[in-house]
């Protein structure tokens, strides 16, 4: 079987300038190198392709000769960037890992993510979105608040400082926000609760459940499932450093930890009753965007120690070592899955709903 490998490669390092931001969301040459060889480990012959200007060409060529695309491409500018190959993909006929053009270009809008959730009467925190030229009007929020671009991925935008206590302060961090990055700006109730990331793999059918991954290996059927919760280890952050998971956290903080492993709980340490809330929570809100194979979902508990949705990453990081933060592989090793066999877990899970 030929698969062709889509990416967008990160040529920056990691920074706080505006070229390095741009591409955070892009991954690393080892990480592709890693991802590359993970699918070879599987069995599969493979073309790299990277999702440049050139690639609708390659595409148009090779299409032939591919028989499915494990698409993990940001894309490069726009509101819609991340639905840029799945589209081109569909036009031409060419089947592909992961969500949908439909899914990614909702996905990547934090402010249209939350009204599909908020409609199925899923809990997320409550918000006021601001157009990129509408006036800044904020009420009903309680204080304090957080400024996030909407349309924005990898905490691009999301510094030490967006947390807003002062509705003084308001205002000026919104324009701020705006200016830098282009687009519609989300303000949201800061919940003070603890953070988790859960990652869900498979695909929904007509009626679903909650089918708990074993560890074994095995693919298991179609019915979306949960890997390994990961939380948040706020204990290990500075004093200078808000608990959340900031820019600065992810990308800095992080790569000076001695052991990255300690940025983490995982399995995280949850009663019986909160997991079951927080796994089904999760599998709802990938179910009512009609994501595929795997996503990863972004949750923080409320002050009554309730769950809300925050936010979905329908192309997670699959950073490979054991020394970086990459939070769908660490849970797949929490589930006794290693990096080959995730790799190739995501591509049995397209090749079931594609019947290929």
């Amino acid at each position: 079987m030929r698969i062709a490998f889509i990416f967008n490669v990160r040529h920056m390092k990691q920074g706080l300038g505006k070229k390095a931001q741009e591409e955070a969301e892009f991954d690393e040459p080892a990480t592709i190198a890693a991802i590359h060889n993970a699918i070879v480990a599987n069995g599969y012959e493979v073309t790299d392709i990277e999702a440049d200007e050139d690639a609708y060409d390659k595409l148009k060529t090779l299409r032939e000769n591919i028989d499915l695309v494990f698409n993990i491409a940001e894309g490069n500018q726009g509101e819609m960037r991340e639905a840029q190959m799945p589209a081109i993909l569909e036009f031409l006929g060419i089947p592909y890992t992961h969500s949908g053009a439909l899914a990614q270009a909702i996905s990547l809008d934090k402010s249209l993510t939350k009204k599909v959730w908020q409609y199925h009467g899923l809990p997320t925190p409550k918000f006021v979105e601001i157009g990129f030229r509408e006036r800044p009007y904020v009420e009903g929020l309680e204080f304090p608040v957080i400024v996030k671009p909407n349309s924005e991925g990898s905490s691009k935008g999301i510094f030490n400082d967006n947390i807003i206590e002062e509705p003084s302060l308001l205002l000026e961090k919104i324009h701020q926000t705006r200016k830098s990055y282009g687009n519609g700006v989300l303000v949201e109730e800061f919940l003070p609760g603890r953070e988790f990331t859960v990652t869900v793999m498979g695909n929904p059918s007509a009626s679903f459940g909650n089918t708990q991954d074993k560890g074994s290996g095995q693919v298991p059927s179609s019915q979306p499932y949960v890997l390994p919760i990961v939380e948040q280890n706020f204990d290990v952050f500075p004093k200078n450093l808000r608990k959340f998971s900031s820019y600065e956290a992810k990308w800095f903080f992080e790569d000076t930890l001695p052991d990255a492993r300690i940025a983490y709980h995982c399995p995280a340490k949850l009663d019986g009753k909160l997991q079951k809330l927080i796994e089904q929570l999760c599998i709802q809100a990938f179910v009512v965007l009609r994501c595929r194979d795997v996503a990863r979902i972004d949750l923080r508990l409320d002050a009554n120690g309730r769950p809300h949705l925050l936010e979905i990453n329908t192309l997670p990081g699959m950073m490979p070592g054991l020394d970086v933060v990459s939070y769908f592989p660490v849970a797949a090793r929490a589930a006794g899955i290693d990096f080959t066999q995730m790799v190739g877990r995501v591509i049995a899970h397209a090749r079931e709903r594609l019947g290929i």
